[in-house]
Parts: structure tokens; C-alpha cells; sequence
């Protein structure tokens, strides 16, 4: 039987961060080391993301950007590995993240990894239980738990298990590159490989909708300056 959140520790889950991109939309807001060196009440996006996720991992995986500048209350690895395909996609830099899991630590994998883009300033440890409890108990077919957040399925803030390297790399293989098209592979592939946890059951869990408010322009970023009221 799968182990939920309250049942693993935080041992068995690891996370990834996707810190690069180009950011072209934040325009003269973007800081020189990109979008995850935006500050917001003294910390960087990227502190903040790594912030939330310190408490239930035991890895953080910091893909793409700089190398990251934070800190952590929390006895947490912190690892950066370059983005290796510049101009790919978040999902190369998911492969990328999970390929470096698999290398050094294919004797000790976790059970789970929370896939993360850095720019969620709301996020929370709580969402990401939630997110691992949602995981259905019928052992390892299923690979990857997506809430769907304001009709929408939130690919980076998402659960999923390392093993889904494995038909991603056939994926890639086939030339795909894009998450919407992934998640058609694996539901023609694999049907029983991906769990949306439905937009009326995360309302319940997330009514703020804190998995979805992520930050793409100047307008977003001003909303959560100290100086803004939200």
C-alpha cells in the first residue's frame, strides 16, 4: 500500500524547483539573476518556494538560474544544477531535475518529488501534504498527482514519482516537449498514471488559490509588495 504524507517522512520526498526561464514579461522588473531573485518582503522567490518546501523534504533541487542564494531554518539539502537545455521548457528542466535524482541517488530514490516553479510566493507545507495524501492507495501505477487550480492543471506546483523519468525520456524521444502534451501521452500510455485532484475538491483544500497565483508581469509582482495591500 502507497504511503501517504502523514505516514512517509520527510526522507522519502524530495522536490525540484525550476528557477530559469527567460522572464521576458517581468521587462525592467526582472533582476539580473531572473525571476527567482524578485524580491518580496525582504526575500527572493526563491527563498520564499524553498521556504515552503524545507519543512517537508529532504532535497531541494534548484534547476536553471544562478545559483541560488537562500536559507533555510530547516535541516534541508539545497543542491542547483544548470539547466541543460536553455530555451527547452520547464518540462526539459523537470527531465533534467529528476536525470540527476536518478544519478545519484538511484539506490535511495524518494517515494515523491514535488515539481515547483520558483515564482509562487503562497505556497505552503500544507498544500503539499495535501497534495501527497491525494495520491491514490493502489501501489505504484500511479506517477504524478496534478490539482487542477482555477480550471487549469498546475503542472509546477504538482506531486509526482521518479519513476515517471522513464516514460517522459520516451517522451521526448517521440519529440514532445510540452506539459499539456505529456500528460495526453501518459493518458493514452498509462491510463491510470496521473490523478487530477478535480478544481471543486482543491477549492476545499486551497480556496485562495495559492497553487495558481504565480508571478509573470510587473502588475503580479506589484501585488505582493510590501507596500501593496493583498
Amino acid at each position: 500500500m502507497n504511503k501517504s504524507f502523514t505516514q512517509a517522512s520527510k526522507q522519502e520526498i524530495a522536490a525540484i524547483i525550476l528557477a530559469g526561464g527567460t522572464a521576458r514579461r517581468l521587462a525592467d522588473k526582472r533582476p539580473p539573476g531572473g525571476k527567482a531573485e524578485c524580491i518580496i518582503d525582504g526575500q527572493s522567490l526563491l527563498s520564499l518556494v524553498s521556504g515552503a518546501l524545507g519543512p517537508v523534504t529532504r532535497l531541494i533541487l534548484v534547476v536553471g538560474g544562478e545559483l541560488p542564494k537562500v536559507s533555510s531554518q530547516e535541516l534541508v539539502s539545497i543542491c542547483h544544477i544548470p539547466d541543460r537545455q536553455p530555451g527547452s521548457g520547464p518540462l526539459a528542466a523537470v527531465r533534467d531535475g529528476l536525470r540527476w535524482i536518478w544519478h545519484e541517488h538511484s539506490k535511495s530514490l524518494p517515494q515523491f518529488v514535488i515539481l515547483s516553479a520558483c515564482d509562487l510566493p503562497s505556497i505552503k507545507p500544507s498544500l503539499v501534504a495535501e497534495m501527497v495524501d491525494r495520491f491514490p492507495q493502489d501501489g505504484l501505477s500511479t506517477r504524478w498527482v496534478i490539482p487542477e487550480v482555477g480550471k487549469r492543471l498546475q503542472y509546477l506546483f504538482s506531486v509526482c514519482r521518479p519513476t515517471i523519468l522513464q516514460p517522459l525520456d520516451s517522451f521526448f524521444a517521440a519529440g514532445g516537449r510540452d506539459f499539456r502534451s505529456f500528460v495526453q501521452y501518459l493518458q493514452e500510455h498509462e491510463s491510470t498514471s496521473i490523478h487530477v485532484i478535480s478544481d471543486a475538491i482543491w477549492r476545499t483544500i486551497d480556496p485562495n488559490g495559492h497553487a495558481g497565483s504565480d508571478i509573470d508581469t510587473p502588475a503580479d509582482l506589484a501585488l505582493y509588495s510590501s507596500d501593496a495591500s493583498h
